[in-house]
């Protein structure tokens, strides 16, 4: 699987559902739908297949955006793209940069631009997205069956978000596949708290364990929730 692909997909659908209820699941898919059939071209022509074919294909798409919109439908439609993810997450560098009496090591905005191009990047930010979408809790149950239901024709895609909902992937391990990449850590941030609206109590622990874990400075922090709208 392509996950830029998908994950930039699911962004742009984000946007084009932002206006639908969390319990118009029909409406959701729907609107999926016709998105899909408006940008198919636009997808690079090997993914077309397993990403945006009308169906099966559309509508994981659209429950995995609905799963991401949960409670932060609006923020996300600031997003559209990993593209301007990248460039939201080097705005906030700059800005901490900008206060900091150390200016050694530097990071350009190509590390920005490419941090997350490669497919375990792509990956392990929607894997957060997702993980910080269900850390208030889990879906309920027509949720999980609908993602259950669909996607007949993209069975690859099916079971992976299928498991993703069940075992969302761990602080822990984002950490590792992070690594010391400060840029792809701050993307990784940024999309996860861009997901969270209102913060619960769980939605804090998690995001709070998620930056130590990705030994980002508190004042990186500060303003990548700047950036964010918070």
């Amino acid at each position: 699987m392509n996950f830029n692909d998908i994950l930039n997909g699911v962004l742009k659908s984000v946007g084009n559902t932002a206006n639908q209820g969390k319990a118009d699941l029909g409406g959701i898919l729907g609107s999926v739908l016709n998105s899909a059939k408006n940008s198919a071209a636009e997808i690079k022509a090997g993914n077309t297949d397993t990403i945006a074919k009308v169906g099966g294909g559309a509508a994981l798409m659209g429950i995995l955006s609905m799963v991401l919109g949960r409670n932060g439908v609006a923020n996300l439609t600031k997003l559209g793209s990993l593209a301007v993810l990248g460039s939201m997450a080097y705005k906030a560098y700059q800005d901490y940069q900008s206060n900091q009496t150390n200016k050694a090591g530097l990071l350009s905005e190509n590390a920005f631009e490419t941090a997350a191009q490669n497919e375990q990047s792509g990956a392990v930010i929607l894997r957060t997205m997702i993980a910080a979408a269900l850390s208030d809790g889990h879906l309920d149950d027509e949720e999980l069956a609908a993602i259950q239901r669909e996607g007949d024709d993209v069975p690859e895609f099916q079971q992976w978000l299928a498991h993703e909902v069940r075992q969302p992937i761990s602080v822990e391990e984002i950490a590792t596949l992070v690594g010391q990449d400060t840029a792809l850590a701050a993307q990784v941030y940024l999309a996860a708290r861009m997901v969270c609206k209102d913060l619960s109590r769980k939605e804090i622990v998690f995001l709070s364990q998620l930056a130590e874990a990705l030994n980002l400075d508190d004042a990186l922090v500060e303003q990548l929730e700047k950036q964010a709208g918070f």
